[in-house]
């Protein structure tokens, strides 16, 4: 046999060793990638996410709280029963992939499933938020409706400290005052009730509508002073500008 021939099997026989060798150390490598994301994938369904729903869900919601409640629900419920399934085929796939040394599309599916797992990890930390936002809510609202009080009390304390100085406006502020009671009342049965959500949104409502009745009462006691020393003749405009500035600030019930 000649050198040259010996040479040349050398040659193949190490090009053989080393491309086993590498494609065995990119096989190892893609099995570590496939246990990591199969440990975090096990990781994520085992979060105890189904107890919060059920902690949720043994509130008895009702109203808006109830719809948001049964669509984060619907989400978990998609994410159980789809995503992690096909996380799962994939997982098998992409095994099935390496095994075979077909090391391209190992790689492909990897990264898929790496981008699965990212996605569903955002939903389901967006579905948890959620339901702890709805578990919450309430003991929120009940902190919040204190400080609205005590702004409401202060104003029934102005305007009542000196009902004159309001001239013809005093019907329609203490109409707003009573408007703004019965929102308070609508908020402690939707609160006590099962409905937090839309609890918050009426005090949200009552909250705003206080500032603005705050300012108009600050404001009207000058403009009465104005009118009544310098225009008595026009105290009938007077009321238009009343009501128009109610109309402005707020909402007329």
């Amino acid at each position: 046999m000649s050198s040259g021939l010996i040479v040349l099997i050398f040659i193949v026989a190490l090009i053989l060793i080393v491309g086993y060798v590498v494609a065995v150390i990119l096989r190892k490598r893609n099995e570590a990638l496939l246990a990591a994301l199969e440990e975090r994938k096990e990781k994520l369904y085992n979060l105890p996410v189904n107890d919060e729903v059920e902690a949720v869900k043994n509130m008895h919601l009702i109203g808006q709280s109830q719809i948001a409640f049964r669509e984060w629900n619907q989400k978990w419920v998609d994410l159980s029963l789809n995503s992690f399934a096909d996380i799962e085929n994939n997982l098998f796939e992409a095994e099935g992939y390496n095994n075979s040394f077909r090391f391209m599309k190992a790689k492909q599916a990897i990264d898929n499933i790496e981008s699965q797992i990212q996605l569903i990890d955002e939903d389901i930390k967006a579905i948890r938020k959620a339901l702890s936002d709805l578990e919450e809510q309430e003991q929120k609202n009940s902190g919040r409706v204190v400080h609205a009080l005590d702004m409401f009390e202060e104003l029934q304390k102005e305007v009542t400290s000196d009902p004159d100085r309001y001239g013809s406006a005093l019907p329609e502020i203490e109409k707003q005052i009573g408007n703004i009671q019965s929102e308070f009342s609508q908020f402690v049965t939707l609160n006590s009730s099962g409905d937090p959500v839309e609890a918050a949104e009426i005090l949200d409502t009552a909250e705003n509508h206080i500032v603005a009745l705050k300012q108009i009462v600050e404001r009207v006691p000058e403009i009465v002073t104005a009118l009544q020393a310098k225009l008595p003749d026009q105290l009938e405009d007077l009321e238009s500008g009343y009501r128009q500035a109610f109309g402005i600030w707020l909402p007329l019930h």
